[in-house]
């Protein structure tokens, strides 16, 4: 089986290469122009490059190919309309050369923002999604646009759609992993807000690369949605992520847990800023960290581990353990 993979040199994307390389799949990885190959570097695969807001750049790339993981993407919660062209216009080019390469099935990496932020306690696929509005991030806007634009490609090529855990972590992921390390380390201070006792799904990436293979594999997910997410624990709480960090990294804990109702008019002053001046710059407070923060966000795989055969492959202690050491040979040296 020929395989192609958007966004193979990223965070997911190279985990997903590496597993489907592994699995001996024939993989075409696409990169961004100018990107480093640093991630997907000594495997046997076929390299593309090309910007998918450029249709152009994509005829040819796709030839033979049976399945498409469609992940790159914009991850950012900045203001940006670029964030818009790029995960829902790229999409949208993506799927048309698919469709044209006559492509079997087209793998979407969506997002739990598309359910909003109100408190779910055990939720499942089925949860409605949002309503986008002027003050909804191009990001979470572009993940329910995205969800709505696979669906209507159903009838001309298969589709599904994936939902990973909020928080993605482990090696290879300098953003949100190795910053989090990078602070920990550095000081052992770090702050959250509320106790950080919210629960929120999580996953390790190798499992939500796990995930996504069985997604595109199996012939039961066609035109199916799964949240993909670590199981034991089945939630996690922030606070319990930086303790195990902070013991795994050897450093004493010095957390501080700040008040929503003090944090959250910051958050949102800093967000009309940036959204009315500063719209490509990310804030450094916004109300998403505050709502994410602030809300239970606990979704549950039942569907994926009942229809597709997902499980968790990497335990909470081995993810935090091999995070850690990606972290300290390549990144605190």
């Amino acid at each position: 089986m020929k395989v192609l993979v958007t966004g193979a040199n990223g965070f997911i994307g190279s985990h997903l290469t590496k597993l489907l390389v592994k699995e001996q799949l024939e993989v075409v990885a696409m990169v961004m122009p100018g990107t480093s190959l640093e991630n997907i570097s000594g495997l046997n695969i076929q390299i593309v490059y090309a910007d998918i807001t450029k249709p152009e750049m994509l005829v040819g790339a796709m030839e033979n190919v049976d399945l498409v993981y469609h992940l790159a993407a914009m991850p950012s919660l900045a203001w940006t309309k670029r964030i818009f062209e790029v995960n829902f216009d790229g999409t949208k080019n993506v799927l048309e050369a698919a469709v044209k390469a006559k492509v079997k099935r087209f793998v979407f990496m969506s997002s739990l923002v598309v359910h909003g932020f109100t408190d779910f306690d055990n939720a499942d696929e089925l949860t409605p999604k949002l309503t986008p509005n002027f003050f909804t991030r191009p990001y979470i806007v572009s993940k329910v646009r995205g969800e709505e634009l696979i669906a209507l490609y159903g009838d001309r090529i298969e589709t599904v759609v994936i939902r990973p855990g909020f928080t993605i972590y482990g090696p290879d992921d300098p953003v949100t992993s190795g910053e989090l390390l990078n602070r920990l380390s550095a000081s052992g201070l770090m702050g959250y807000i509320d106790k950080g006792d919210a629960k929120s799904s999580y996953v390790y990436v190798e499992n939500l690369a796990f995930g996504m293979y069985k997604a595109g594999l199996s012939s039961v997910a066609v035109g199916q949605t799964y949240n993909i997410a670590d199981t034991q624990p089945p939630y996690l709480k922030f606070k319990l992520l930086l303790q195990k960090f902070t013991t795994e990294l050897g450093v004493k804990s010095k957390l501080y847990s700040f008040p929503s109702w003090l944090v959250f008019p910051i958050a949102l002053v800093s967000d009309l800023l940036h959204r009315f001046f500063f719209p490509s710059r990310m804030p450094l407070l916004s109300t998403y960290i505050v709502q994410t923060a602030t809300h239970d966000l606990w979704f549950n795989t039942a569907k994926a581990e009942r229809e597709i055969g997902y499980h968790q492959v990497v335990d909470f202690q081995e993810g935090i353990r091999r995070t850690v050491a990606w972290y300290q040979n390549f990144i605190a040296k």
